[in-house]
């Protein structure tokens, strides 16, 4: 208990460093992002390795037509925003020294005054991505040449904190800390619950073979619940014929999985009404093979290949696929060949309504020593007079 206690403290206090740590991040580039900053140079510095603006003087030529002004000329900018995030709310004060008249501009909003230009973005140079750059200029014309001599850009940037590295380095270990812990949790309560009861043992394979069972019946609307069926009367056979508590429990378990190897057949085969041909027969053949394959490696329940295996078997040796008889055919696999093919007649089929419990037991006699194993058939004789069998379940 003190050291569960212990592993909490200690999952807690990660926890809160780490949601501590992100909502510092988060503040942080919130903080960023209201921020302006500022770049202050020369269009001569700027080498597109940072946030700048570079100009260029594209023409100029003598001004006639303005009385009181000598020069014209056309400027054209580029800000440049090489960084890794989004530029917006951005001003540029721009020197040139001497007093100037804007004649015309584009892609921006400009004043002058005392030789100064002033330039804020219109809704197409508004915002700069990373990596992007957008253009501005101007046509002005002055009393004499007119030169680019410093430049001041403000701006903001729109910092995403799920751009950051650190961020998800924190995310990261916030995950793995809160999967790790719930998986300690969740193991540590199974475990734990597991250790005080028998019974939850039980209900956990339970649950897992029922669902195993389920899915198998899934695959053909008409055999719905025959794999619990067939399970409890192998069940009840085998108490009948002796096995304990738990060896019944076990066979209970191999007959929920007899019919495994159904889910390796296509469904088309499953449910086709009729009769199958003998392609469609053979195919049918093979579920015990495959029920074998996929449970050759289930170590954990003796016999529960051999159930899935050799329950279509027969005493006389007409069976598939192995053609064994007699007692070459586990123990197993003959109760569950009695009680799967009682609950195959008395169940419906695609093909034909469910068959009578008095014409199944006159089969069972009928084939004792030839399909069936003698010794067992009048074990499930005895449940069906006793009227423990036929029973009623539904997946």
């Amino acid at each position: 208990m003190k050291g569960k206690i212990g592993n909490r403290k200690i999952y807690a206090v990660l926890f809160a460093v780490y949601i501590v740590l992100l909502i510092g991040m988060l503040i942080y580039y919130k903080q960023m992002s209201n921020k302006i900053f500022v770049v202050k140079g020369t269009s001569a510095e700027a080498d597109r390795s940072g946030i700048c603006i570079m100009s260029e003087r594209s023409k100029e030529w003598a001004e006639t037509g303005t009385p009181g002004y000598d020069k014209g000329m056309e400027y054209d900018f580029i800000i440049v925003n090489p960084g890794d995030a989004e530029i917006y709310d951005w001003q540029a004060e721009i020197n040139f020294g001497t007093g100037f008249v804007i004649d015309s501009s584009w892609n921006g909003t400009f004043e002058a005054s005392d030789g100064r230009l002033t330039v804020k973005p219109d809704e197409r140079t508004a915002v700069l991505q990373p990596e992007e750059e957008k253009t501005f200029g101007l046509v002005m014309i002055s009393l004499n040449e007119q030169q680019v001599l410093d430049y001041s850009l403000y701006y903001k940037a729109n910092y995403k904190y799920t751009d950051s590295p650190a961020f998800w380095l924190v995310a990261a270990a916030l995950l793995l800390t809160l999967t790790v812990f719930i998986t300690d949790e969740y193991n540590r309560r199974r475990y734990s619950k597991l250790r005080k009861s028998r019974e939850e043992i039980h209900a956990i394979l339970m649950d897992s073979f029922t669902t195993f069972a389920n899915i198998i019946d899934a695959k053909d609307p008409y055999t719905q619940g025959h794999s619990l069926r067939v399970a409890e009367y192998a069940r009840l056979i085998s108490g009948k014929m002796g096995y304990s508590e738990e060896e019944q429990e076990r066979v209970y378990w191999i007959g929920m999985l007899h019919d495994i190897g159904k889910i390796g057949i296509t469904d088309v085969i499953l449910q086709k009404p009729g009769s199958l041909d003998n392609e469609e027969y053979y195919t049918i053949q093979t579920h015990v093979d495959i029920g074998g394959a996929i449970l050759k490696d289930f170590n954990a329940l003796s016999d529960i290949t051999a159930g899935a295996q050799y329950h279509h078997e027969r005493w006389d040796g007409k069976g598939y696929s192995k053609h064994l008889k007699g007692k070459e055919i586990p123990q197993i696999a003959r109760i569950i060949c009695v009680a799967d093919s009682f609950d195959a007649m008395t169940s419906p089929r695609v093909y034909r309504k469910a068959l009578t419990v008095e014409f199944a037991k006159e089969e069972l006699e009928k084939c004792a020593g030839t399909q069936f194993d003698p010794e067992i058939v009048p074990v499930m004789i005895k449940l069906i007079d006793e009227g423990a069998v036929p029973i009623e379940i539904r997946s």
